[in-house]
């Protein structure tokens, strides 16, 4: 992830750390090229698991050592490490690893997931849409290039990512649907323009076919959404 987009997360852990300091009532706009600004409480970061959806529930399919990139306020990092999984949470965020520190979680990496050093995690996890740190699609090969140097032997990435050409939110990019530039605010202060990816399975299980991939669909939802489980053949 470059630098700018580092910065342009800002307003997303102050909005988490406010939540969690007791504004209950904390809302994170995202405003995109096309003019289009969407709110979201920042609850929906600290969900507890029975209002997952459905494809966050991973919990059947992870194994091992865990890799939870982008971990955030420990939404999911929390529940697997209470599960009894061995997790280690990377995050560029200093309000999110302060977050994560103060709900237990033991192994915490605040470092960019593509300047990671090799090391050999079993599941590397990317819910909430995290794979779109890539930005576009011609740099899928770079991030499953990292997953690869973070795997051991017949590891997994399981990420959950969304066909945007059936949202709301076709119209925010004017090449393919799913590379958006946008920014996020907090109680008035925005960060700078930055890209995220939303990536439809077929072209997803295209690009890692290309890289040496199998992708296997675990779950989908009628509005595009879906999990995907890739291993390096």
């Amino acid at each position: 992830m470059k630098t700018r987009n580092i910065s342009a997360l800002e307003p997303f852990g102050n909005a988490l750390l406010a939540y969690w300091r007791g504004d209950r009532g904390a809302r994170l706009d995202h405003e995109y090229r096309s003019g289009r600004v969407a709110s979201i409480p920042v609850s929906e970061f600290f969900r507890n698991p029975e209002a997952f959806y459905p494809t966050e529930k991973v919990l059947p399919w992870c194994r091992g050592r865990i890799l939870v990139v982008g971990a955030g306020g420990g939404v999911h990092a929390v529940t697997l490490q209470e599960s009894g999984h061995k997790v280690t949470a990377v995050e560029v965020n200093p309000q999110a690893v302060e977050i994560l520190s103060e709900r237990g979680i033991t192994d915490i990496r605040q470092c960019d997931f593509f300047e990671m050093p090799e090391e050999a995690f079993d599941t590397i996890l990317m819910l909430g849409h995290t794979i779109g740190i890539c930005e576009t699609i011609s740099r899928i090969p770079v991030l499953l290039s990292t997953c690869t140097s973070l795997l051991a032997p017949g590891g997994q990435l399981l990420a959950n990512s969304v066909d945007d050409s059936l949202s709301q939110g076709a119209t925010d990019s004017p090449g393919y649907p799913g590379e958006l530039e946008f920014r996020l605010s907090f109680k008035g202060q925005s960060g700078p323009w930055m890209r995220w990816l939303h990536v439809d399975f077929g072209t997803l299980s295209e690009k890692a076919s290309d890289c040496g991939w199998n992708t296997e669909r675990l779950e989908k939802t009628k509005n595009g959404e879906f999990l995907a489980r890739l291993t390096h053949i």
